[in-house]
């Protein structure tokens, strides 16, 4: 007579999982980048953005994670869209991936892009303020790290942190392709001198950049924005003590699957934050 095995799916995650499953993700990717001179090959077209070999491997990469823990989720993510995984079973929680944040830099060996994941423990009517934990891992070996009413982290680190040798601001700043560009954004590009304009390629990294202390300000107006982009940083953000909103200055109150197409303003410090969003309004 045959045994049974009866999987019975955890309700929930811990931080740490969280972190261990973004670590292995990263080595993942890094091993599949070293051993495939063809990552980078498209092989699916969207509206306005492609999904190449690395995005649908780190998506795959998730499911083995999630598959060796026992744990079933509701998943969001660029990729795959909005699912369930294992398929058909029942998922305990909600994870908003984002498999590769960066991935024209990814396929040009710039290494300056992540993976990132945020947690949510409920499956249903989510939002941004239902964000529980949240981890940006870089491919470089960073990580970035938030529970909610726990702080943020990096490395272990609590942010924001004392950058020493700062002299200037530092903004990144995404304009291009735009259907119109704010006049007075363009005029603070013109006008200041006495700062450094960025344009890094990866805006979950920026955030967390904002968040650390490194740059004053993360600012886009392409309307490009969706709500994976960025659910795993804004929590970093949050918990450091910064301010994400909307151009006109909103916070984010769409559910979290409903975020498209939006453009943004994030920053450590409220002045900060008002004086570049009287540039864009």
């Amino acid at each position: 007579m045959g045994i049974i095995f009866y999987l019975t799916y955890k309700d929930k995650m811990e931080i740490n999982e969280l972190l261990e499953i973004s670590s292995e993700l990263r080595e993942s990717i890094r091993t599949y980048i070293s051993e495939n001179a063809d990552y980078g090959d498209v092989i699916a077209r969207r509206a306005r953005d492609v999904t190449r070999k690395i995005d649908m491997f780190a998506e795959r990469a998730l499911e083995k994670a999630l598959s060796s823990r026992g744990l079933c989720a509701r998943i969001i993510s660029e990729e795959l869209g909005d699912h369930i995984f294992p398929k058909g079973d029942e998922p305990k929680f909600t994870l908003i991936f984002d498999p590769i944040d960066g991935s024209t830099n990814a396929i040009l060996g710039i290494p300056f892009f992540c993976s990132s994941i945020a947690y949510l423990p409920k499956v249903e009517h989510l939002t941004f303020d239902d964000i529980q934990a949240s981890v940006v891992a870089t491919i470089q070996g960073r990580t970035y790290y938030a529970v909610k009413g726990g702080h943020a982290f990096v490395d272990g680190k609590k942010l924001p942190r004392k950058v020493k040798g700062k002299t200037k601001q530092v903004f990144s700043i995404y304009t291009y392709g735009a259907d119109s560009i704010p006049e007075g954004l363009i005029e603070f590009q013109k006008r200041n001198k006495n700062v450094v304009i960025r344009v890094l390629g990866s805006i979950a990294m920026e955030i967390c950049l904002v968040a650390e202390g490194v740059m004053d300000a993360a600012i886009d107006v392409r309307g490009l924005i969706s709500g994976y982009d960025i659910a795993g940083a804004i929590l970093i953000l949050n918990e450091a003590g910064g301010i994400l909103t909307d151009s006109k200055g909103k916070k984010l109150r769409e559910g979290v699957e409903k975020t498209q197409n939006i453009s943004l303003i994030a920053a450590l410090e409220p002045e900060i934050h008002k004086r570049m969003l009287s540039l864009v309004v």
